[in-house]
């Protein structure tokens, strides 16, 4: 997009946002200084950019994922690091390491993980990415051996509400597996990996969702995998699955959801519902009457008015962005430091406003104490090492 037409979008999103949303109501920030103590304490290997990169979270065969601290904002998050020597050794790998940042700019949902921003040093690729805190969903399950029916039918509404949001727009993620399936905080699911998605033809969306529907809703609700050969063998569990030989189903699973789960396992596809019946079935809406899973849709960008204004002000006031560089980043979903500051200055501000109303906040610390550090622009500029 040329220069002059970026401004041109700016511009009118602050002329829309200067009056209500930079005004004298807006709600006052926290204290938004990093205690020195904080930094000092947090364990690293080096520093990239605005990141302290700590320990080593998961593991791949081309990248790895560690665990960052944002020095400006004390905020963690998961960095994705990719190995450049091993990328370059596979052309699909390359090319797929590429893509990812162009198919997370491309959509925005509140279950799939935010790219906050991207880093390149001379050996690697980072890309920094809100921090899921709760763990993955398989990991869940072996914990608990099988989940409860009324959590199994959370989840699967934010899947499924995930993939048809991809799907809209014409991506395909092509690697849902349920160690893909992060758990935030809050307990609600986050897709992540976008390392091999692609924008496929609507066939080959319409069988992901489909294969997502089938093999991991079985496996919350019984803690096993529907088809199954002991020992492994590729030809006895594809009869099995044309066969429509499952695992059995524990007996106290309701009988909404085992009739739901069969026909997400119906060989004939033909008989299988689609994903438009499949959200409207009345087991996956029970106990959300009011808010049915085929009747809700999620924006795919942000927009000025969606802005949280006490953040916007610390960064046109404190930081120094412009406003209209702020508001042009943010609805065009474009990783970046400006990308990352806002979205974690953001959680830092609703989790003191969670904290007031409940009490437990304390006073902010004097803002003249030496041990504290206050944000810096320059901490939040990406910067090539």
């Amino acid at each position: 997009m040329p220069a002059a037409a970026g401004a041109g979008v700016g511009e009118r999103g602050a002329s829309q946002w200067e009056a209500p949303g930079l005004g004298r109501d807006r709600p006052p920030l926290p204290s938004l200084k990093v205690p020195r103590e904080l930094l000092r304490r947090f364990p690293h290997s080096k520093r990239v950019g605005s990141y302290l990169v700590g320990k080593m979270i998961n593991k791949g065969s081309f990248a790895k994922v560690m665990e960052g601290l944002h020095i400006g904002t004390g905020e963690k998050v998961a960095i994705k690091v990719i190995d450049k020597k091993k990328a370059r050794q596979d052309s699909y790998v390359l090319k797929n390491m590429k893509r990812e940042p162009r198919i997370h700019q491309m959509v925005r949902h509140p279950h799939i993980v935010v790219l906050l921003e991207t880093l390149e040093t001379e050996n690697s690729y980072y890309m920094a990415m809100e921090l899921c805190a709760g763990g993955d969903l398989m990991d869940r399950i072996c914990e608990r051996k099988r989940l409860e029916e009324r959590e199994v039918r959370r989840y699967t509404r934010q899947i499924l509400s995930a993939v048809e949001h991809l799907h809209k727009h014409g991506i395909v993620h092509r690697d849902l597996k349920i160690e893909n399936f992060l758990l935030d905080e809050h307990n609600n699911i986050k897709i992540v990996d976008f390392g091999l998605s692609n924008t496929l033809k609507a066939e080959s969306l319409s069988l992901e969702l489909l294969i997502i529907r089938r093999k991991h809703m079985f496996a919350m609700l019984t803690g096993t995998l529907p088809f199954t050969v002991e020992p492994f063998n590729i030809k006895q569990l594809h009869q099995k699955m044309v066969s429509g030989e499952i695992s059995s189903i524990p007996a106290d699973i309701s009988k909404g959801a085992v009739t739901f789960v069969l026909s997400l396992l119906e060989p004939d596809p033909e008989k299988r519902p689609s994903v438009k019946a499949a959200m409207e079935e009345k087991w996956i809406n029970e106990g959300y009457s009011k808010r049915p899973l085929h009747t809700l849709s999620h924006k795919n960008r942000l927009c000025p008015e969606d802005l949280n204004s006490s953040v916007l002000a610390y960064m046109t006031e404190t930081l120094g962005y412009s406003l209209s560089e702020i508001i042009n980043t943010l609805t065009t979903n474009r990783p970046c430091a400006i990308m990352a500051a806002y979205h974690l200055l953001l959680s830092k501000f609703n989790r003191s406003q969670k904290g007031a109303k409940a009490g437990k906040v304390h006073p902010p610390p004097n803002t003249e104490s030496h041990s504290m550090v206050p944000m810096n622009k320059d901490l939040l500029v990406k910067t090539k090492q």
